[in-house]
C-alpha cells in the first residue's frame, strides 16, 4: 500500500511542473453515508438489535487526465471512514438485590480507509459541465473497531479494535454523476454524487447466518481543481 501511494504522489508532483494543459490537480472532500451488507441478523437479536446507515466523512487529492474534450481519466487517494450504526437494548442487573433495569446505547463499527479509484470520466452536455463516471476502486484498510455510548457504572464500554478480524483489501466499483462550474485561470469546482458497491468479504471470521461483509457507501463530494 505505501508503495501504491508513494508512487501516485510522485506521478503527481510531476504533473505539477509539467503544466500540461490535459492534466488537472485537485482536492475533494465531503460526506459519507454508508452501511455494510450480504448477511441478515438472526431473529433472536432483531428485538435488541437494529442496524442503519451512518455517516462519516471522506477527502484526498485527485488527478485527472483529459483524452478529448469530453472523456477524460481520473484517479483519487482519499481517506475514506465507513460506519454503520446500531440501537442497541441491554438488561443489567447492577447488585444482587437490585432489579434489572433495561439500558438503551447506540454502538458504531468504523472502518478507515484509503481509497483509491480509477474512473472513467464523460461529460454529456454540450457545455461539458454535466458528467459521469464509473470504475473499479482498491480500499486499504487503516483500522476497524467498534464505539458505543453506553454509560453504566461498573460497566466497561472502551473502543473495541476489530482490525485483526478485517481483511487488509476491499475492492468494488465506483458509479458518479456530478457538474463541474468552471472558473476563472482554468480552476474548478465540482459537486458529485458516487456510489462506491464493495464486491469482496472484507471479514476474516464468520458472519451471522453464513453471510458476508461487504462495504457500501454514498459520497456527496466537493471538488477543487486547476491546472
Amino acid at each position: 500500500m505505501k508503495k501504491l501511494i508513494l508512487c501516485c504522489l510522485i506521478i503527481l508532483s510531476n504533473f505539477t511542473f509539467a503544466q500540461n494543459s490535459k492534466v488537472k490537480l485537485g482536492f475533494q472532500g465531503g460526506l459519507n453515508y454508508s452501511n455494510f451488507r450480504g448477511y441478515t441478523i438472526p431473529e433472536i437479536y432483531k428485538p435488541v438489535y437494529d442496524e442503519s446507515p451512518a455517516f462519516a466523512y471522506l477527502g484526498g487529492i485527485n488527478l485527472e487526465y483529459q483524452l478529448n474534450p469530453k472523456l477524460s481519466l481520473r484517479t483519487e487517494i482519499n481517506y475514506e471512514r465507513k460506519s454503520q450504526k446500531a440501537d442497541n437494548n441491554i438488561q443489567i442487573r447492577q447488585n444482587f438485590d437490585d432489579p434489572v433495569q433495561d439500558y438503551n446505547f447506540t454502538s458504531k463499527r468504523n472502518y478507515d480507509y484509503i481509497v483509491v479509484p480509477i474512473l472513467v470520466k464523460y461529460c454529456f452536455t454540450n457545455e461539458d459541465s454535466f458528467y459521469l463516471n464509473s470504475g473499479p476502486f482498491v480500499g486499504f484498510l487503516l483500522q476497524s473497531k467498534v464505539t458505543n455510548d453506553l454509560n453504566v457504572s461498573g460497566f466497561n464500554s472502551s473502543d473495541l479494535s476489530t482490525t485483526k478480524d478485517t481483511k487488509k483489501n476491499d475492492f468494488g466499483l465506483s458509479f458518479g454523476i456530478g457538474k463541474n462550474f468552471d472558473l476563472n485561470n482554468n480552476k474548478t469546482i465540482s459537486i458529485e454524487i458516487r456510489e462506491n458497491l464493495g464486491l469482496t468479504n472484507i471479514s476474516k471470521v464468520d458472519v451471522w447466518n453464513g453471510g458476508t461483509l461487504k462495504t457500501n457507501s454514498i459520497n456527496l463530494l466537493v471538488g477543487f481543481s486547476f491546472n
